[in-house]
C-alpha cells in the first residue's frame, strides 16, 4: 500500500447502535484534502472520534501511513503519530492572549524539551509564521476572547499546525461564519495543503462551502448510515440518486439550497 489512511471494515456500536458499520476509506499519500458529507448521524463524526481514540471500535484497522494502526492508540499517541483533530466549536483560552494560546499549544509536542532548556525563540518563529500563515500575527497580543467567531476558528487551527500534523481533521471549519469569513477559511485550507506536508479531511454540511473547495478537483466521500455511500469528484456524488435521495435533494444539487 501506499496511503495515508487505509481505513477496513471500521465498525463502532453504541449499545447495539451501529454508528459504523464495516467502513471501508482510503485517502492516498498524494491527496491533499478530503471532503465527508452526509445526512446527520451518518458517522461522520464516529468516524473522527475513532481515528482520534475517543470511540473504541468494536472491529477494523485504520492504518496512518501504511504502518500505524491508530484504533485502540489513546488520543496523545494519535496525536503524537501526526493525526490531529479540530473539534466544531473552539477550544482556544479566552483569558489568554493569541500568542500564549499558541504557546501552550506548541509546548504540547514540539517545543517542550526546547521551552524547558530556555530557548523559547524557537518556538516564537514558528508561532509567527503561522500566525502569519493565517492571518492573526497583527492579533497575537490580543485576548482571544476578543476574537471573532471566524478568528477563533482560525487561530484554533493555527495552534493545531503549529504541531505539525500530516492529517488535520476538521470538524465543521466554517460553522457559524459569515460568508466573507468561510472564503477565508477555504482558502486558508488550500494554502496549509499547499504549502505543509499537512493533509486535511473535513467534516462539512454547508454546501457552498463544500463546492468552494472542491471545485479544485479534491475527493468527496458521502457517508450514509454508518458506510460510505458514494464517493469520487462533487460532480458525481451530486448526480448520484441514492446521494439525492439520502441527503442533497433536488434543491441542492442546483444549487438552490
Amino acid at each position: 500500500m501506499d496511503t495515508l489512511l487505509y481505513v477496513e471494515n471500521l465498525t463502532v456500536s453504541f449499545d447495539g447502535f451501529l454508528a459504523l458499520r464495516n467502513l471501508n476509506l482510503i485517502v492516498e499519500r498524494d491527496e491533499r484534502v478530503r471532503l465527508l458529507i452526509g445526512p446527520n448521524g451518518a458517522g461522520k463524526t464516529t468516524l473522527f472520534d475513532a481515528l482520534t481514540g475517543h470511540v473504541t471500535p468494536s472491529a477494523g484497522r485504520a492504518l496512518f501511513r501504511d504502518t500505524v494502526n491508530v484504533l485502540g492508540m489513546s488520543p496523545h499517541a494519535i496525536a503524537n503519530a501526526g493525526v490531529i483533530r479540530k473539534f466544531q466549536t473552539p477550544s482556544v483560552f479566552p483569558g489568554h492572549t493569541v500568542f500564549e494560546n499558541m504557546l501552550l499549544s506548541a509546548g504540547r509536542k514540539r517545543f517542550t524539551s526546547t521551552l524547558g532548556a530556555g530557548r523559547g525563540f524557537h518556538a516564537h518563529d514558528a508561532i509567527v509564521a503561522v500566525l502569519d500563515q493565517v492571518g492573526l500575527r497583527e492579533r497575537a497580543g490580543d485576548l482571544a476572547g476578543t476574537l471573532s467567531h471566524g478568528e477563533q476558528q482560525w487561530l484554533e487551527i493555527a495552534m493545531l499546525l503549529v504541531q505539525e500534523p500530516r492529517l488535520l481533521l476538521l470538524d465543521e471549519p466554517a460553522a457559524g461564519m459569515t460568508r466573507p469569513e468561510k472564503e477565508r477559511t477555504g482558502a486558508l485550507i488550500e494554502a496549509i495543503v499547499e504549502r505543509s506536508a499537512c493533509a486535511v479531511m473535513l467534516i462539512e454540511h454547508d454546501m457552498e462551502f463544500v463546492r468552494q473547495i472542491a471545485r479544485r478537483g479534491h475527493r468527496v466521500t458521502v457517508l450514509h448510515e454508518g458506510t460510505v455511500l458514494s464517493e469520487g469528484s462533487l460532480d458525481r456524488v451530486q448526480a448520484d440518486e441514492r446521494v439525492i435521495k439520502a441527503y442533497l435533494g433536488r434543491g441542492k444539487v442546483r444549487g438552490t439550497a
